[in-house]
């Protein structure tokens, strides 16, 4: 086997999760399941009256996206890619952005009686047939979704004006709380292919072409939380004492943590040359 993101022999077992081996490739630090593993539904996680509760949650982390976009972005011309319900959309577009929400799934609730353009299309697809530009391309929660990084990467320079650039979100599968729970709640076998570290990015989008602009790793107290909440079974005594313990540690080293890139979620941005 080698590695589909950089090519290299050097790939090796990870872990095992819910009965599937997820591999991890010592040159480029990307993992991924087994190619063989087939996809399920997912349907059933995203649900609106649940989003809806943590909706301040989400309003909160693209508050800090639009800081990036206001940062790194040259115009207003903006792609969500894998949009889901919205919020993100709508936030851009109350800011003057341009947008096009891609969702081939679900209903952007959020964008309904607001500018913004719906597309119910993938990605791959979209971008055969696609002749507009952007400034801006935004995933968040989809790049480990995808079968072929590599050529998806690819669609990005197709799609981008020149400087635009591709705002990633994905799960940190070296962050602490990977490494520490048992269960972590973001390998979802059932559905995420590929996970990825700062070294993969770098195999991902190449010097000669891209340019990083922005790296970091963070994660919400309600990811945390939920992490954790699964991995101590019955044992509540446990439970109380390390939330009563180790957790105030957390808060007080948690900066230091992100800043050393073991938070549970990564945010890059690069730019096209």
């Amino acid at each position: 086997m080698k590695c589909p993101v950089c090519g290299s022999p050097h790939v090796y077992p990870h872990i095992e999760v819910e009965k599937v081996q997820i591999y991890q490739c010592r040159k480029c630090l990307v993992a991924f399941v087994d190619p063989k593993t087939p996809r399920k539904s997912t349907k059933h996680i995203y649900e609106f009256a649940e989003y809806q509760k943590r909706d301040k949650q989400f309003i909160k982390r693209y508050k800090k996206t639009l800081g990036l976009l206001k940062r790194y972005s040259k115009g207003k011309q903006v792609l969500e890619v894998g949009a889901g319900f919205g919020l993100l959309s709508s936030m851009l577009s109350k800011k003057g952005y341009e947008v096009d929400a891609l969702e081939p799934e679900v209903t952007p609730e959020y964008v309904k009686g607001i500018p913004v353009h719906v597309i119910k299309k993938s990605f791959e697809s979209f971008a055969k047939i696609a002749t507009k530009k952007y400034d801006t391309i935004i995933l968040y929660d989809v790049l480990e979704h995808v079968s072929k990084p590599k050529e998806t990467i690819l669609l990005f320079k197709k799609l981008l004006n020149k400087n635009g650039i591709v705002v990633i979100q994905t799960p940190n599968y070296l962050s602490i709380m990977a490494r520490m729970v048992k269960s972590w709640s973001w390998w979802m076998v059932e559905d995420h292919r590929f996970y990825f570290s700062k070294q993969s990015f770098s195999h991902l989008f190449l010097k000669k072409t891209w340019k990083e602009c922005y790296y970091g790793t963070y994660e919400d107290w309600y990811d945390f939380k939920k992490n954790l909440d699964g991995n101590f079974g019955k044992n509540k005594m446990a439970k109380y004492f390390f939330f009563s313990w180790w957790i105030p540690y957390y808060f007080f080293v948690k900066r230091f943590i992100w800043r050393a890139g073991k938070g549970g979620l990564i945010t890059t941005i690069y730019q096209k040359k």
